[in-house]
């Protein structure tokens, strides 16, 4: 006589977690994004700068509300005075940095140094602020990394505090010995960077579940080596136009233009290819929870848009800023594909806090930018 078999017994062979792609659109124009940028523009000009920290907040509920998952939107959640207090003191800072290398030389060692610092405060904070203050389906994402970590994240191997308290205490004693330990520093940056999105991702966390981050410094040594040998090629064609072009009889100024047209066109192409694949890298190698990544981004193509992005700025005396930023944004859309193994509905939201908005700015006005 047969067993009977309930259902309850293999309903987890019948019903297993399925995973499902997830649209990932961008919807902004750039003609609702022009009165957005022209009108933040202007009142930023006419306020000396007060209301930047409004213009910042309209502009990222812009972006944010424009960029949907599965037909939802992201949401920004800061508002602008806190914001506003963090640009004051990043202002203040950088003031002070201003001075003492334009007017004091004798302070500027020890500001870089308590720059050196404050450092890993500012990108822990700025990641925290900028975590806390975004959300999907009215659930925050957070942000758990502290100052230990990005200390040793940013400082491994002590190679940033060793090249900034050298340079300004004239450690070197020559030039030589200061180019090679810049050279050793260039070789090693692959592994830093890495070390450095390991910090931001694994510390990253959304719905209860916390990034996981797998990328090696060998796999960015290799985007690093090839877009080298891209912009290496461009030059050794500006050497060669040089060698043409000299005993020809054709003008300083159109000479120059010769020369220097594949220069320009190699940095272009390798700033593209390392753009487009390191943010392959990072987002290819990174997890959250249930949720996988997928960036398809190609030189290429990076390469074709800043050029046409950058003929139409020019062109435009700046006006089509707006048009270059939606077509970045669409592009990056379009080539990021989202996985998920089961439903967002077991996502859950985690306890949410405050957090200062002045690590976020002051890596803004020092131009720190270390997100994904």
């Amino acid at each position: 006589m047969s067993e009977e078999v309930s259902l309850t017994d293999v309903a987890p062979v019948l019903a297993p977690a399925q995973s499902q792609d997830l649209a990932l659109e961008f919807h902004g124009s750039a003609r609702e994004y022009f009165r957005i940028w022209i009108d933040n523009l202007c009142l930023t000009l006419l306020t000396l700068g007060v209301f930047s920290a409004w213009a910042k907040v309209r502009k990222k509920r812009y972006f944010y509300s424009n960029i949907t998952i599965d037909k939802t939107p992201f949401q920004y959640l800061a508002e602008p005075l806190p914001i506003l207090k963090g640009r004051i003191i990043a202002v203040v800072l950088f003031a002070i940095y201003w001075f003492s290398s334009s007017f004091y030389l004798p302070a500027l060692p020890w500001v870089l140094g308590a720059g050196v610092l404050i450092a890993p405060w500012v990108i822990s904070r700025s990641a925290a602020f900028n975590a806390r203050y975004s959300a999907f389906r009215n659930m925050t994402f957070q942000f758990r990394g502290n100052y230990l970590g990005a200390a040793q994240a940013i400082y491994w191997l002590g190679l940033i505090p060793l090249l900034v308290v050298g340079t300004m205490f004239e450690w070197w004693g020559h030039w030589q010995a200061a180019g090679f330990a810049f050279l050793v520093f260039f070789l090693l940056f692959p592994w830093w960077l890495s070390r450095v999105k390991h910090y931001m991702v694994s510390y990253a966390s959304f719905g209860g579940e916390r990034g996981e981050y797998s990328a090696t410094g060998g796999q960015f040594f290799r985007v690093y080596f090839v877009a080298g040998l891209i912009v290496t090629g461009c030059g050794l064609l500006s050497a060669a136009a040089f060698w043409v072009v000299g005993p020809l009889s054709i003008s300083s100024d159109w000479s120059l233009v010769i020369v220097s047209v594949p220069g320009y066109l190699g940095y272009m192409l390798g700033y593209a290819y390392i753009q487009a694949n390191t943010n392959n890298l990072v987002w290819n190698h990174a997890l959250l929870g249930p949720l996988r990544f997928r960036s398809t981004l190609t030189g290429s193509g990076m390469g074709k848009l800043y050029f046409t992005n950058a003929v139409g700025i020019i062109a435009s005396l700046g006006l089509l800023t707006p048009w270059a930023v939606m077509r970045t944004l669409k592009y990056r859309a379009d080539n990021m594909h989202v996985r998920v193994d089961g439903e967002l509905s077991e996502l859950t939201g985690g306890e949410a806090s405050a957090v200062q908005a002045a690590g976020a700015e002051l890596g803004a006005i020092f131009d720190v930018d270390l997100s994904l």
